[in-house]
């Protein structure tokens, strides 16, 4: 019961991201269906279009995460109401759902970055204490990066291998040593 009771909060939280992003959308005079060009096929002046799309991804990625929410509260209340749970060995403590906060959206050579093994594309779900509850607008990442110079950083990043998505653990050494800008030395987007 707990466990359907943690998962309802989830999904709580999620519908209130994605209404918050439609918010978001409609104060940019946007909607998911909005042409981003005009009739010439150029980007469109009169709006931000680098902004409406990174919103209408968030928007799908949040909408898939809910989807897939929604199918882990089917399952647990199936498995209430069929009365499977053995009330002898106690209700597993339900997993907290790691959500990606942050895409890598490029590596430079050479760079602490890729000496940890990040690469184009990784989503961040945990980068030292950061994560996807507590990262304030990236703002605590620049933080903890800064307050371990030279130190290591555990990051869980997901990866999609083989059109799966996977987690990889790994460790990160912000640095200025590595000859290029920047202490991690890749581009760090908010999801």
């Amino acid at each position: 019961m707990e466990h359907a009771q943690s998962l309802m909060k989830d999904k709580v939280a999620l519908e209130n991201e994605i209404r918050t992003l439609e918010s978001d959308l409609k104060g940019m005079d946007a909607t998911r269906e909005t042409s981003l060009v005009d009739s010439e096929g150029f980007p469109r002046a009169d709006i931000d279009v680098a902004a409406i799309r990174e919103i209408r991804r968030s928007l799908i990625c949040k909408q898939n995460d809910l989807k897939a929410l929604m199918s882990q509260i089917e399952q647990s209340l199936i498995s209430l109401h069929q009365g499977t749970h053995d009330r002898s060995v106690p209700e597993p403590k339900p997993a907290t759902i790691r959500r990606p906060f942050a895409r890598i959206s490029k590596v430079e050579i050479n760079s602490p970055a890729s000496e940890a093994g990040l690469l184009a594309g990784d989503k961040i779900v945990a980068y030292g204490k950061v994560n996807a509850s507590n990262h304030d607008k990236l703002r605590l990442l620049v933080e903890e990066t800064t307050s371990n110079i030279d130190k290591p950083i555990d990051v869980e990043v997901e990866r999609v291998v083989d059109g799966q998505p996977r987690a990889v653990e790994l460790k990160l050494i912000p640095g200025r040593k590595w000859g290029g800008d920047g202490l991690l030395g890749c581009f760090i987007l908010p999801l």
